[in-house]
């Protein structure tokens, strides 16, 4: 019997960063899409340190050959054992000893998002992911400390790694431009959304109505970070209250940055003093399901950010078949879904112009015409996705 081609992922983000997670998650489900041949070939194992919320591991357990909780699985810190490691640090040149014989002992073939360095010789390999250079453009969003360790990190995986995933061919650039002198190849993959199949038959107006909603909304789904850009928004709907148009804002995410704790306090007094109160609806972090739900009724979904490495929401609205409002950041541009406008970054007046045009002509709830297009032209996206994802942890033996 053939052996199977053996994957392991790391879970990352979590609640401070969903983005994260939702990344890996659907790497897994791309997998998973792939027809029975070739999805015969291959293991799928999820390593994790941090608990997992349950409707996520029961999206995902199906999909799973194995799931390892790290603290259980690697041998125990105790003083033999850092001395152990520190010879075989010192000595064989081994980044990480304790995390290798773990891998070892279970065979993987392929780990990911994972730094091997290129002179390691070992039984498996690896290839790191840069998210973004968001710190580059932006660093006053950042704290020094922050900028210092994505740097370092980032010149790390340069120096070190033969490959590193990108997630655009934007993000990819910024690494050449970044980092000129590097030899380390590029890969980019360009993520896809998976959305359960049933997500597409359930109730909208039962979601709209359990928040307490009006029946006509824009969405905007984004943690209350500062470069997803709230305020803009804010100011575009100040500005069309001079004409008399007053578009609903509903807004989903996690409300806390921990770059700038007093963030959501600016948004609130920004909602007071413009007179937005019986506008906007912050709900902060809600199901996925529901999130979904309020996705698909929304008249269309705002995505005003000022730096993203592949935008998960735009994905999402993707998936839907829904209209967008799209910040002309490159990489909104490089995802380019249909359905979508977009608006100068910084100019609240014209996305004023477009949210007060959408307001006036678009209705509310699901265009199932479009949903069930979108749904079809997913599946293939999907697909392509886990192929490429494939590609490049096969390439990786080579």
């Amino acid at each position: 019997m053939k052996k199977l081609f053996k994957i392991g992922l790391i879970m990352q983000g979590g609640t401070g960063w969903i983005g994260g997670t939702e990344y890996i998650k659907n790497i897994i489900l791309a997998l998973s899409s792939l027809p029975n041949e070739e999805r015969e070939t291959f293991e799928i194992c999820l390593l994790y340190n941090q608990d997992i919320a349950p409707d996520i591991q029961n999206q995902l357990k199906p999909y799973l050959n194995a799931a390892y909780k790290l603290e259980n699985e690697l041998e125990q810190i105790n003083f033999v054992g850092r001395l152990k490691w520190k010879i075989r640090r010192v000595l064989f040149k081994q980044t990480d000893p304790r995390f290798s014989d773990f891998l070892n002992k279970n065979k993987f073939n392929f780990i990911y998002p994972y730094l091997i360095p290129k002179n390691e010789k070992l039984l498996y390999q690896g290839c790191p992911w840069i998210y973004d250079f968001q710190h580059k453009y932006l660093p006053d969003l950042f704290t020094k400390s922050d900028v210092e360790g994505r740097d370092r990190g980032f010149a790390q995986i340069a120096d070190l790694s033969s490959r590193v995933v990108l997630s655009s061919k934007t993000a990819a650039a910024d690494f050449q431009k970044f980092f000129p002198d590097s030899k380390c190849q590029t890969e980019v993959l360009q993520f896809r959304t998976s959305l359960p199949s049933n997500w597409y038959e359930l109730n909208t107006v039962a979601i709209q109505q359990k928040y307490n909603l009006p029946e006509r909304f824009f969405l905007i789904s984004n943690q209350f970070w500062q470069h997803k850009n709230h305020l803009i928004v804010l100011e575009s709907l100040k500005i069309l209250q001079k004409s008399s148009i007053y578009p609903v804002i509903v807004c989903t995410g996690h409300i806390y940055d921990h770059r700038k704790p007093d963030y959501i306090d600016i948004i609130l007094q920004a909602i007071h003093t413009y007179g937005l109160a019986n506008q906007v609806y912050l709900l902060g972090l809600i199901p996925r399901i529901d999130q979904i739900q309020l996705m698909r009724h929304s008249l269309a979904v705002i995505q005003p950010s000022l730096f993203e490495g592949w935008s998960t929401v735009v994905e999402d609205a993707r998936c839907l078949g829904k209209k967008m409002i799209l910040s002309d950041f490159p990489v909104h541009l490089e995802q380019d879904p249909p359905g979508s406008v977009f608006f100068e970054r910084n100019s609240p007046q014209q996305l004023a112009d477009l949210i007060g045009e959408w307001w006036e002509k678009l209705p509310a709830g699901v265009n199932l015409e479009e949903e069930s297009l979108a749904q079809q032209r997913n599946k293939e996206d999907v697909k392509k996705f886990g192929y490429r994802f494939l590609e490049i942890a096969r390439n990786s033996q080579k």
